[in-house]
């Protein structure tokens, strides 16, 4: 409704701009089912790191054996893998101490609950921070309750935070500052993969880093650093399992590392007295329909040898590499684990067998169409919407919309894209794909309600309507400006918005004009009018989505 025949009111105004806010926030919400996957994946990928800190320790051990029994034999390659071990070591305490003070931030007590063995549960609560000084965080209490819990004791609402990981790890919300956490970690990372190079020597080529420190691109080709990419506009329970992710790429390279230079050492022999299986799955965070992918290894073995494995009912057999392949399309959602025994065949000639676990996770898509600024779209004009789907790139989401009722172009932002309903449309049904492992699945879709473009406004000689306007002003050729709704959201310019025809009475006489300015008939009428005697105006307006709008003025004389 136009606001010339039915003005908002403050109060109406005000519901108004609330329910803009609760759209937004609506919009931005992050749904349990992901933030209860962040939680899963998190503690799930640190009793991984643990796991994989037994198999470096046993590695380690078996290292100083062969050292004690053969000191010059194996002493070079065992100072190399004393450096790479120091060097791991660096990394993932310095990443453990920006988690602990990231925790901190976020939270500065762990509730947390521990069950019998009966079912009976105990809660304890731990301060992590200082109560006098809150900047003080308390690290061991924070490694104390991710030992015991993993993240799974932080609230949903502190692991969908989505402002606090760009502000610590960036140092600034949109860029980043030269001593920022997430700096300081990829700089670190960068020297850790020289150094292990340089340890390895001609051997380097064998071991595969997954530390990936390279920038990205959006989606217009620009340049998007690794720490922007990492830490920005994500919520604080992606930021905890990237750190995570870190730690298990830095040790399964330093585990990949030390087992080459160990092979060097043992080449020929089979000196380890225990054989372990790593399981290094391309992802653990799987959308569903996506596929899940693990490559499976012998650690501290001759890849030359063939094995055989059973996995979750399939059977494998190695590749060249020394590498057996588990592949499998993820349908069911929620934690998944898959289970199986490797068959490896001894110096003896003997099978030894050795058991396979891990754990990944699945979530169901979840497309978000936001509408910008408004909660509603109009017809004939370019209304700006953005798009989004947790855990996917918008490089890979695309809009469409049913039944031709509108046409819709990517904009120029992230996830951006301009919607433009035909006339005469009158809902709009909005969807939102997703292309996953060149599968393109549909993650959601939004109606949404299409309205007319509101009534404009007229101004005279820079009077609107309900205004006094002096007689002296109106002369034959003054021009009758109409413009936009004030109240109206989007931007139109003003020069799309014209006047056809229109008439100007005062009293009972009446004179018609062509176009938008005043005739000489018109003006002489005004002129002989008495000051308090009321003007009118009423016009055919045409607006840019084509249709046009009836619209009346009026105005006090003086």
């Amino acid at each position: 409704m136009g606001a010339t025949n039915c003005p908002e009111t403050p109060r109406q105004k005000m519901i108004t701009m609330m329910y803009l806010v609760y759209t937004a926030m609506l919009a931005l919400n992050v749904s349990a089912e992901v933030i209860n996957g962040f939680k899963s994946v998190g503690t799930a990928m640190q009793e991984t790191n643990k796991n994989m800190a037994v198999k470096l320790e046993d590695t380690y051990s078996n290292f100083d054996k062969a050292y004690q029994n053969s000191p010059e034999k194996v002493k070079e390659m065992y100072t190399r893998a004393q450096e790479i071990k120091r060097l791991s070591g660096d990394i993932t305490s310095f990443i453990d101490s920006m988690e602990f003070e990231f925790i901190g931030s976020i939270t500065g007590e762990a509730a947390i609950d521990i069950f019998d063995a009966d079912g009976t549960k105990h809660s304890r609560k731990i301060a992590l921070r200082d109560k006098d000084d809150p900047s003080i965080v308390f690290h061991d209490s924070v490694k104390t309750a991710l030992d015991m819990a993993g993240i799974k004791w932080l609230t949903d609402k502190q692991l969908e935070d989505n402002h606090k990981p760009a502000n610590f790890f960036l140092g600034k919300s949109g860029e980043v500052l030269p001593d920022a956490a997430a700096a300081k970690i990829k700089e670190k990372i960068i020297n850790f993969k020289q150094r292990v190079n340089e340890a390895l020597g001609e051997d380097s080529s064998h071991v595969k880093m997954a530390l990936d420190m390279s920038d990205g691109r959006d989606k217009d080709g620009n340049s998007v650093s690794w720490e922007m990419l990492n830490f920005n506009e994500v919520i604080s329970g992606a930021a905890l399992v990237t750190l995570t992710r870190l730690k298990t790429e830095t040790m399964n390279a330093e585990f990949d590392a030390v087992n080459q230079l160990y092979k060097k050492v043992t080449k020929g022999d089979m000196t380890f007295d225990q054989v372990a299986m790593i399981s290094r799955p391309r992802s653990t965070y799987i959308l569903q329909g996506g596929t899940y992918e693990t490559k499976i290894n012998v650690a501290a073995y001759d890849s030359r040898q063939k094995f055989t494995a059973r996995v979750n009912g399939q059977e494998l057999t190695s590749g060249d590499s020394g590498t057996v392949v588990y592949r499998t399309t993820c349908n069911t959602l929620g934690p998944q684990r898959i289970t199986g025994t490797a068959y490896v065949t001894s110096p003896d000639g003997g099978t030894k067998e050795y058991p396979i676990n891990d754990v990944y996770f699945v979530a169901k898509p979840a497309g978000v169409v936001r509408l910008d600024g408004l909660q509603v779209v109009y017809a004939g004009l370019d209304n700006p919407i953005t798009i989004s789907a947790a855990g996917v790139d918008t490089r890979n989401l695309s809009a469409s919309v049913d039944g031709g009722q509108a046409t819709i172009t990517r904009g120029e932002g992230e996830g951006s894209y301009i919607v433009k309903p035909a006339p005469g449309a009158k809902t709009l049904n909005i969807n939102v794909d997703a292309t996953i492992d060149r599968k393109t699945t549909r993650v959601g879709s939004q109606k949404v309600v299409v309205k007319d473009i509101p009534q404009p406004i007229l101004r005279v000689a820079g009077v609107e309507n309900g205004g006094r306007l002096a007689k002296k002003d109106i002369a034959e050729g003054t021009v009758v400006v109409p413009l936009k709704d004030p109240n109206f959201l989007l931007k139109i310019d003003n020069r799309m918005i014209r006047i056809v025809k229109m008439n100007v009475s005062i009293g009972a006489k009446e004179e018609p004009c062509q176009g938008p300015k005043i005739s000489a008939a018109a003006a002489s009428m005004i002129r002989k009018a008495n000051r308090g005697e009321k003007l009118y105006i009423s016009a055919e307006v045409m607006m840019p989505d084509g249709k046009a709008k009836n619209v009346t003025y009026t105005a006090t004389l003086k």
